[in-house]
């Protein structure tokens, strides 16, 4: 693959890393609140929001990653066929 598209390939290993990492901090968040009984600023439906946001920007990310790296292997290919 060329030097200019090593910034593609960074940024896909970096969109996985960040969908895990949402997930993950959306599923802690939502077990603070649901063990911490919620409060009248954070009641417990905030917990499910955490949640519900964190498996929105995991598959967010997720995706990115997925299309980013389509997108090179198509380039990949498009160079051995020309």
């Amino acid at each position: 693959m060329d030097k200019k598209y090593k910034l593609l390939e960074i940024s896909s290993t970096i969109f996985k890393v960040l969908s895990w990492v949402s997930l993950a901090v959306g599923i802690i968040a939502a077990i603070i609140i649901f063990i911490g009984g919620g409060t009248p600023e954070a009641p417990k439906t905030t917990g499910f929001i955490g949640l519900l946001l964190g498996v929105v920007y995991f598959f967010i990310f997720l995706v990115t990653a997925e299309v980013i790296a389509l997108l090179l292997e198509i380039r990949s290919k498009v160079e051995k066929g020309a």
